[in-house]
């Protein structure tokens, strides 16, 4: 790593992730034992739910539509910092205890496994706290706010023998794995290059979410806002609505477009090709059309090379739906495949084209029967298979389809384009040491 010079990141612990809560590790496992039994195939499993805004209600229902087909789960607690979500999630699961603090809901002994669909910069806390007191967890993406603290939570969660599941939908669908069957058949030679794209347009200002009039730390009733305890580990300053109910504009509590959108198309790539750390990750892009206040660009490109020796381009804007056609490229063959979400109607379907490159055309045709293979049934297959394969791991112990280490070096590609982005320098990993260098720093 010649050349290359430590980022002077301050170091990440998990005593530092969960100072916030008044917690500690030994406290935990002095009575973990009791708590982390093994589910039986005929018991429910008893689950919490963290975070009820969009994401969260989205759970909940996914959640309905699990028991509609099972009735082996309940919703044993809700957690949110706003009584307003508090009282509409009651009214899905009138048989839950709410809670504005998660710790109480972390210490409750009966609670099997936790749903956190709250901020990014509470994902690494909640999820390191739920795991030291036994609980297995399904995190939304990203894992976490950065690489270092995926790092800690994802040795933690080996150490602990608890199942993640982190929230990339795409993952539990039949598309990705019958890609990777592809792949490893060597049907398209080596794969050298990947890309795609969540690209979509508002002209109203993507993440400009509705605003509540009169909700904050000062409301009453269903207007009150726990403020502090939203905030947290972040920055501690005064209520700010804008970045309570749009808070993936701002750095503090996202990534913007990385964490929300390109985690989705990374994460299938490693998943499909290889799950490698980045040898090295670079972002670019901009606030090239809105102008209201936030900080994260409105069109971004994340670069990435890998040890597996392919290279990897993520383009993405929410002022144009049209991003790069989603491809595998490979030395024989190239996959051709639908967006992954979103996009124009026109790249919204369920199959996959494999077309050879111009020498392997005979081979191709010789081996395959046709010039060209189309591959069928690999679109949108929905949310629920995904909840429902976490709720699978939780009984039988085993991986589920977007597992922690998968999470934690996606978080390394994201984390360091941001990064790249944010400061002006090319981002390296070193595997081994499992650390961010950087080199080239635009500001010296």
């Amino acid at each position: 790593m010649d050349g290359l010079k430590n980022p002077g990141a301050a170091p990440v612990t998990r005593r530092s992730f969960v100072k916030y809560a008044g917690y500690t590790a030994a406290a935990a496992a002095a009575v973990r034992p009791a708590w982390s039994q093994a589910i039986g195939a005929n018991d429910r499993i008893n689950l919490a739910v963290i975070g009820l805004g969009l994401r969260g209600n989205d759970h909940m229902h996914l959640l309905l539509d699990h028991r509609k087909n099972k009735q082996d789960i309940e919703v044993v607690a809700l957690c949110d910092v706003y009584e307003r979500r508090l009282r509409k999630a009651s009214a899905l699961f009138p048989e839950a205890k709410t809670y504005t603090r998660h710790e109480e809901v972390l210490q409750r002994p009966d609670v099997d496994a936790v749903i956190i669909a709250t901020p990014d910069h509470w994902h690494a806390p909640m999820t390191l706290m739920a795991l030291e007191h036994g609980k297995d967890v399904y995190v939304e993406k990203p894992m976490t706010h950065t690489v270092e603290e995926s790092k800690v939570v994802a040795h933690r969660a080996k150490e602990l023998n608890r199942v993640v599941q982190v929230g990339v939908q795409g993952l539990s669908w039949n598309r990705w794995h019958k890609m990777r069957q592809i792949i490893q058949s060597g049907m398209i030679g080596q794969v050298v290059a990947v890309q795609g794209t969540y690209s979509r347009n508002d002209p109203k200002g993507d993440w400009n979410w509705p605003i509540d009039p009169g909700a904050g730390p000062d409301g009453t009733g269903d207007d009150h806002i726990d403020w502090k305890q939203w905030l947290g580990p972040a920055p501690q300053i005064p209520f700010n609505a804008d970045r309570f109910f749009r808070f993936r504009k701002y750095w503090d509590y996202s990534g913007g477009i990385a964490t929300d959108l390109h985690y989705h198309i990374v994460a299938p790539f490693h998943l499909a090709v290889a799950n490698d750390f980045p040898t090295r990750s670079a972002g670019m892009g901009g606030l090239w059309v809105y102008n209201d206040g936030r900080e994260t660009p409105d069109t971004f490109l994340t670069a990435a090379d890998y040890p597996s020796r392919y290279s990897m381009t993520i383009q993405s804007s929410q002022v144009n739906e049209h991003g790069p056609t989603t491809m595998i490229r490979g030395t024989k063959a190239t996959i051709h495949l639908s967006d992954e979400w979103e996009g124009p109607p026109t790249r919204q379907y369920d199959y996959a084209d494999i077309i050879p490159e111009s020498p392997y055309v005979a081979d191709f045709a010789k081996q395959y029967g046709y010039e060209r293979v189309r591959v069928e049934n690999v679109g949108n297959q929905g949310d629920l298979l995904h909840v429902d394969n976490f709720l699978d791991c939780v009984r039988s112990r085993q991986q589920p389809n977007c597992p922690v280490d998968l999470g934690y070096k996606v978080m390394a590609t994201i984390d360091l384009s941001v990064r790249s982005y944010r400061n002006g320098a090319v981002y390296y990993f070193d595997a081994e040491k499992e650390r961010v260098y950087e080199k080239g720093n635009a500001q010296g």
